[in-house]
């Protein structure tokens, strides 16, 4: 009789040591998938509610590990931000000075025209307001690329035909691609699958001309750009290959931030390629450069396949809150 109730005594104690085995085991994968979740959001959104803890043991000790590099990120980002809406104020405020005295020297060159009385004066006149007129463009450009930058400018998206918008895109920069020499070639065969998307019709093309005109900058006279549609059943991919010198490696990691020229972007300010990123950010969408095997740059212009306004305003929900 003694012998059963040992027995039993050692069967509930083995079953009891099971069960708290079970529940510390429980425990610790609840914490896992906690931990787990949290990175997910800080990487996906960058927030984060970790925080250091006093607990022992390996888990606690990651957690504390990840709680400090999350925190030293998040700080890292929130330096870069304000240090962003620093910059976008500083280029609107410095646009719109510059507009001001821009279009009151342009009302002193339109009654100069009017009152100049010999030929040589009034062609001297002209090509100050051509120098006017891409002067104002360009300080026009640069408050854009502040604006965008800034999530300021709302994306309008209606039906379009991508083909129609690529092509309108490259008719635009005819005369310089004629100036250089230059073909293209079009294989937009992908696109017979995607007759229309749902897409801000200007600011798309800003962003696709402004990469075309990169890869016509940059590709040797009587050579070819080469200008492909993907279809990548839930996304398009759209292709622009030139066949210049390429991109230098130290270059690509910095090739998309404004103003930056290095010896691949020399030509322009640095504004075209930093525009184009932040309009397909706007779409949902990406952009990558890298370099062709044969030799030339490459750029990856993607776009996921949306319908309806919907999706763009939700983003403009997510931006406008507090």
């Amino acid at each position: 009789m003694e012998g059963n109730i040992i027995a039993l005594a050692a069967a509930l104690t083995a079953f009891a040591l099971f069960l708290l085995e079970h529940h510390r085991r429980y425990r610790l994968e609840q914490k896992i998938d906690h931990l787990v979740h949290e990175l997910d959001c800080f990487l996906w959104n960058g927030e984060t509610h970790l925080a250091e803890t006093l607990g022992e043991g390996r888990v606690e000790n990651l957690k504390n590990q990840l709680a400090a590099v999350t925190e030293q990120a998040t700080h890292q980002r929130r330096h870069w931000k304000k240090r962003e809406e620093r910059l976008n104020q500083f280029m609107e405020n410095m646009a719109h000075q510059m507009k001001t005295s821009l279009t009151a020297l342009q009302i002193r060159v339109d009654l100069a025209q009017v009152k100049a009385s010999s030929p040589e004066v009034q062609a001297e006149l002209d090509a100050c307001q051509n120098c006017m007129e891409r002067l104002t463009g360009e300080v026009g450009r640069i408050l854009e690329c502040s604006q965008l930058a800034g999530q300021k400018i709302n994306m309008r998206p209606e039906r379009c035909s991508v083909g129609q918008l690529l092509h309108r895109a490259a008719s635009l920069l005819e005369p310089l691609r004629k100036k250089k020499g230059v073909g293209i070639v079009w294989e937009l065969s992908a696109l017979s699958g995607i007759p229309e998307l749902c897409l801000d019709s200007y600011w798309f093309s800003q962003a696709v001309e402004n990469v075309i005109k990169n890869a016509i900058e940059h590709t040797p006279a009587d050579s070819t750009v080469h200008i492909t549609a993907i279809d990548c059943t839930h996304s398009l991919v759209l292709e622009i290959r030139d066949e210049g010198p390429g991109i230098p490696k130290d270059e690509l990691p910095c090739l998309f931030e404004r103003f930056h020229r290095g010896s691949y972007g020399k030509a322009g300010y640095g504004i075209g390629l930093s525009m184009a990123r932040d309009i397909l950010k706007a779409h949902h969408g990406s952009i990558q450069a890298g370099n062709q095997k044969g030799g030339g740059a490459c750029f990856l212009l993607k776009l996921p396949i949306l319908e309806g306004n919907r999706p763009y305003e939700a983003v403009r929900e997510i931006v406008r809150e507090p």
